[in-house]
């Protein structure tokens, strides 16, 4: 994979922030800019802290790092510190490590701060190359969120609004449901922004309803 795209997308990230200010609203439950700019920074910088996004006994640990940085940092220096992004000796700076886990993570909070504020907002175009590292991302994470689907799930690719033949069966089981979007799209509705996804479902009614249903967790 090329280098780039976390470093593009940060610096898009951080200048949609900039520009909307911190009481911006995201797609995520419960958090304005402020606070999403808190938890990108202590992601890269507080390890321990970080873990805590996904280990639950530690998530009080992360509430209270970034709790404490929103009431000493102001907004623009918190934006600035993420533009910046870790400190060399940090290995989240190295821009391999930069680009396996950061290019994801800045593409679906960018796209959480463009659409979180209830109204419709169509999808970025995005160069080619761009496009087919979202599409592998797609199957890749289709492959483990839905590993447990209660239907069958094949995922088809939409690219520039035309339906193509690049499809991808994720389970072969019963009552198959076709996910079918532009690749960013099936990423956010694979990362649970179904409500702001631009994928539709098709397939039995019942079997659509089971797969909107279940839990898209690791």
């Amino acid at each position: 994979m090329s280098l780039g795209i976390a470093r593009d997308e940060r610096r898009e990230l951080c200048d949609l922030l900039t520009t909307l200010g911190p009481s911006a609203p995201t797609l995520c439950e419960g958090w304005d800019a402020q606070r999403l700019t808190a938890h990108l920074h202590v992601r890269e910088t507080d390890p321990v802290a970080g873990i805590g996004i996904v280990v639950k006994p530690l998530s009080g640990r992360l509430d209270r790092r970034m709790d404490q940085l929103l009431a000493d940092v102001p907004f623009d220096d918190l934006v600035a510190l993420v533009r910046r992004g870790p400190g060399r000796f940090n290995p989240m700076s190295w821009p391999w490590v930069d680009e396996r886990v950061n290019a994801l993570e800045f593409f679906v909070h960018h796209e959480d701060l463009r659409r979180g504020g209830g109204h419709v907002v169509q999808p970025r175009i995005i160069a080619p190359d761009r496009d087919d590292w979202l599409w592998h991302q797609a199957v890749s994470m289709a492959r483990l969120r839905l590993r447990r689907s209660p239907t069958g799930v094949v995922l088809e690719r939409i690219r520039d609004g035309v339906r193509t033949d690049e499809v991808y069966a994720v389970s072969t089981g019963p009552s198959p449901v076709t996910l079918r979007g532009e690749a960013g799209e099936l990423v956010l509705w694979l990362y649970g922004r179904s409500d702001a996804a631009h994928v539709t479902l098709d397939g039995r009614p019942e079997a659509v309803e089971a797969l909107r249903g279940m839990s898209l967790g690791i």
